[in-house]
């Protein structure tokens, strides 16, 4: 990845990671949703179950948070026999949580009471006084160095994690960024003072801060932003969190969109479709359930003169590669089950296994490859932290009964907005009028209301609106309906 652009919207940001021109992944983040992996809340115990040694916690969303016995128990405590869940709370009881999992489906929001927050190169433990680094740095000397050196910054019951991308990292650089951390705390516990539970108070899920904390790396060239409130906004939290970021920062200019720019809006496209043709002749399909994820591996057309055997190798090793791109891009979780085409030699399938380990490497989320089942299958898991592409921007199509997905009214509405700035840009002073099928104008004025009050705001007067029931959800038009100083045709 080696360069990142942020394109902010009304209701919306998105942040699209690069590999040069190739989108590597893709975050969107939407007002008053989005993840909440990471926040910290002042919750309340809503519900105790010691059948299931369980809490349910509520914290200000649609669901109560789940609170399992072991993410309940104190730091340092051991786990003894006959431990319950009542030795650690009781229904009434504050508490201060964070998520360590988005809500899933009917489940709510995975909870723990060990406390983290992130910096650019380390992770501040509250109440948990170890020194620990990352199992990435492979160096003992390297380990030793920072170990000794954040052991010497640390106060009295302060605990910190040396992420990854501190190897190296100079020491000016870790007392700046324990400084933040500090600092971040104390915002926290100020919050907590003063809410009353369910508070959320601390949001994880910032895009600005995610990326310049987490994206920076020496690989990274450039980061570029269609904001100029939102440029201003990361300048001012390099000075913060990481000053040798600032010079990467840029404003994107020019006539075309920031992601049409770069060809992003038709990578997510793709990424929305179940089928990816390989290069080969081979494709991949990706079937989402709310149980696993179905990959399925087909030669297809695949031209050359190689015999069934040697055909298949050649697609199942370009699959695998392709197979992780697409699993890190569409944001999968959970557990995965691979069909790839069958092969007979059994070196064959440790080569693709391999491949496919590789390509994973790189992926910053948990994944485990089992390998092959008895049924040639192979069996891996991708630790769910967040919704994937597809169910924040699809939802299920209401004529079918959810058997197919569509883009959703909300992600639709939130596209047109875009397009209404577009032509506003290209048309000063026009009257626009928006035409969309009935459910993403009652998306304009439901969820996605506030986004539309501030185009409005932008453009300095009312948007017209207009349901037509003959347009397709995923269509919708944008036209001039008065240029200031002209009356609108049929008016005179």
């Amino acid at each position: 990845m080696d360069q990142a652009l942020i394109n902010v919207a009304p209701g919306e940001t998105r942040v699209a990671l690069m590999d040069g021109e190739h989108l590597v992944e893709l975050a969107v983040m939407r007002a008053g949703g989005g993840g909440v992996v990471g926040d910290i809340y002042a919750g309340r115990i809503e519900k105790v179950v010691p059948a299931i040694q369980a809490a349910f916690v509520s914290i200000g969303l649609e669901r109560s948070g789940f609170l399992a016995l072991a993410e309940a128990r104190p730091y340092g405590a051991a786990a003894g026999e006959g431990e319950r869940i009542t030795d650690y709370v009781s229904e009434g009881d504050e508490v201060l949580v964070q998520a360590q999992q988005d809500p899933f489906g009917d489940k709510g929001a995975k909870l723990t009471t060990r406390l983290t927050v992130a910096g650019r190169y380390l992770v501040y433990t509250p109440g948990q006084p170890d020194i620990r680094v990352s199992r990435r740095i492979g160096s003992d000397e390297e380990r030793v160095r920072l170990s000794a050196l954040i052991g010497e910054l640390a106060a009295e019951g302060e605990g910190f994690i040396l992420r990854t991308g501190a190897a190296g990292a100079e020491t000016a650089a870790l007392e700046r960024d324990v400084a933040y951390l500090r600092a971040t705390w104390a915002e926290i516990e100020g919050k907590r003072s003063s809410a009353a539970p369910p508070a959320r108070l601390y949001r994880e899920q910032v895009p600005l801060r995610r990326v310049l904390r987490d994206e920076t790396r020496a690989d990274v060239r450039r980061v570029v932003i269609d904001d100029a409130g939102a440029l201003a906004d990361a300048r001012a939290l390099c000075e913060r969190l990481a000053p040798e970021v600032a010079d990467l920062l840029e404003l994107h200019r020019g006539p075309a969109a920031l992601f049409e720019t770069h060809g992003v809006e038709e990578q997510i496209e793709s990424a929305l479709a179940p089928r990816i043709d390989l290069a080969g002749g081979g494709s991949v399909v990706i079937e989402e359930t709310a149980a696993l994820t179905a990959i399925d591996v087909n030669t297809g057309g695949r031209a050359g003169d190689a015999g069934p055997e040697e055909t298949a190798r050649l697609t199942n090793l370009e699959a695998a590669a392709e197979i992780a791109r697409q699993i890190r891009l569409r944001g999968i979780g959970g557990l995965l089950v691979i069909d790839f085409v069958s092969m007979r030699r059994p070196h064959y399938g440790t080569e693709v296994l391999d491949v496919l380990r590789a390509a994973l490497a790189g992926d910053r989320v948990p994944v485990h490859v089992a390998g092959f089942t008895r049924f040639g299958l192979v069996e891996m898991t991708r630790e769910r932290r967040h919704a994937s592409l597809s169910q924040v921007l699809l939802e299920g199509c209401p004529a079918c009964d959810a058997v197919g997905r569509g883009r959703s009214a909300e992600t639709v509405a939130l596209e047109a907005l875009r397009r209404v700035l577009a032509e506003a840009r290209a048309r000063p002073g026009a009257r626009l009028r928006l035409t969309a099928a009935p459910a993403v104008i009652e998306a304009l004025r439901g969820v996605a209301r506030a986004a539309l009050a501030e185009v409005e705001e932008r453009l300095g007067q009312v948007l017209d609106l207009d349901a037509d029931g003959e347009l397709g959800r995923g269509r919708f038009d944008v036209a001039v309906a008065r240029v200031a100083g002209e009356e609108e045709a049929g008016n005179g």
